[in-house]
């Protein structure tokens, strides 16, 4: 693999951007839990790439194929707790197994951590707000060279409005925008990996939304789209703040899936697939939540287990 390839690769590998899904919005909360209830979730899912947009210091976006293509299987354990009827707190840990990647590389790692809240702003029309902090890890907990972390600590505040579309059809459109801020911490410049300076992203634009057609009484076919965006990553040299060229960064994903909702499960699976971006992996994959795999099945797998077994 050329050098060029090489530089290139740990831009969109080390930049954090490697995520055909955000953990924090794949599964945006519509309605509070109630006071003292408590849910937990494991989703995982399999994605791949074979190229990637690299942004050019003119500004120009090109597409290029990667010599191996990259395979990762991603999981998200999560954890939710109702504080009152109005206000729910969630516990959000990705993590990832990199089964293929340039270079032959592999890894296994967790990446940093979301805590959120939140509540109910109105009921009717139903309006929903977030806050939530992004703890950086900076790879503390990850092994190889592929990283899905970043060092910068993120605050990150949303709103999700749910409201059908006309009435008697029974289709819902279910949004959520948030603002992304980011704070300033030691990193790897841009274009050059090896040499490292306090950076600071921009505030990051996030939509998604979300058509929710009803097939009958508990299934449902989701269609819709991401959207995130942001300008260009500044650094401080020799004591001045710099705009990095052709650090901005976006994605453009469609997301289009099945739920399933009764007293029995509350399943849902999604393909994701990238169409467009700057500086991040054109990526393609599924996921799916509401296996009925929680924190509680683990710990109680694991003592019994450690018991003699069931």
């Amino acid at each position: 693999m050329s050098g060029y390839r090489l530089i290139t690769l740990a831009v969109l590998l080390f930049a954090g951007n490697a995520f055909a899904y955000d953990p924090l919005y794949y599964g945006n909360l519509t309605e509070a839990l109630r006071s003292m209830e408590m849910d937990g979730d494991v989703a995982f899912g399999y994605f791949g790439a074979g190229s990637y947009w690299r942004t050019d210091t003119l500004g120009n976006s090109e597409q290029y194929d990667y010599e191996t293509s990259l395979s990762v299987i991603r999981f998200q354990f999560l954890g939710r707790y109702g504080l009152t009827n109005s206000h729910t707190i969630s516990v959000i840990i990705p993590g990832f197994i990199q089964l293929q990647g340039p270079g032959d590389s592999t890894g296994i790692g967790i990446a940093d951590p979301w805590i959120s809240l939140d509540g109910w702003l109105t009921r009717e029309p139903r309006l929903f707000a977030r806050g939530a902090i992004r703890i950086p890890l900076k790879g503390a907990l990850e092994s190889g060279d592929y990283s899905e972390s970043d060092r910068h600590l993120a605050l990150d505040g949303a709103l999700t409005v749910v409201t059908p579309i006309s009435g008697g059809s029974g289709v819902n459109f279910e949004g959520t925008g948030g603002l992304r801020y980011y704070m300033s911490a030691w990193d790897g410049l841009f274009r050059n990996r090896r040499d490292s300076a306090e950076t600071r992203p921009p505030i990051e634009l996030r939509l998604t939304g979300f058509l929710v057609l009803p097939v009958n009484p508990e299934l449902s076919l989701r269609l819709g789209g991401e959207i995130a965006t942001r300008g260009e990553t500044q650094a401080e040299i020799n004591g001045d703040w710099q705009g990095q060229d052709g650090s901005d960064f976006s994605q453009r994903d469609i997301r289009a899936g099945i739920s399933i909702n009764n007293q029995s499960m509350n399943f849902t699976g999604e393909v994701f697939y990238r169409f467009g971006g700057e500086n991040t992996n054109k990526e393609w994959g599924l996921m799916i939540s509401g296996t009925g795999l929680d924190f509680t099945d683990l710990f109680s797998s694991t003592q019994s287990g450690s018991s003699g077994g069931r």
